[in-house]
């Protein structure tokens, strides 16, 4: 499966937009220290969440793995089959979404690239 339409966030989290709706789930690299997910607790449906801040994790083996929004909004879905058989997400980090937010917020590689600008040095200011 192809993850170019998937944004990394946090490191170990992907996400997709479609419209105003983000999917989040846990990527590739989250899964690479993970030898076996107990159980996933998330938000429920219809929960407001903000952005950055916890809204759910994963039991691990190692311990729990937070779980953030990119995005601020309310949870419309939560992928139940991922409650039911945690270990899913070891199958298939992609198909095994954990939520979607609907949010209004807007994020696209325009922000992500002038947070790394903001952190080299600009030589036009000195």
């Amino acid at each position: 499966m192809s993850t170019e339409q998937y944004r990394n966030y946090m490191g170990y989290l992907w996400y997709q937009k479609e419209d105003n709706v983000y999917t989040i789930g846990i990527n590739e690299e989250g899964l690479e220290e993970i030898d076996k997910i107990n159980s996933v607790e998330l938000a429920q449906e219809n929960e407001e969440i903000e952005a950055d801040i916890v809204c759910g994790s994963v039991e691990t083996d190692d311990g729990p793995l937070d779980i953030y929004s990119p995005v601020s909004g309310k949870i419309i879905e939560v992928n139940s089959s991922v409650i039911e058989n945690p270990e899913s997400i070891t199958e298939d980090p992609y198909d095994a979404w954990l939520f979607k937010v609907e949010s209004d917020e807007d994020l696209d590689e325009d922000e992500e690239e002038e947070d790394d600008e903001e952190s080299e040095p600009d030589p036009a200011e000195d």
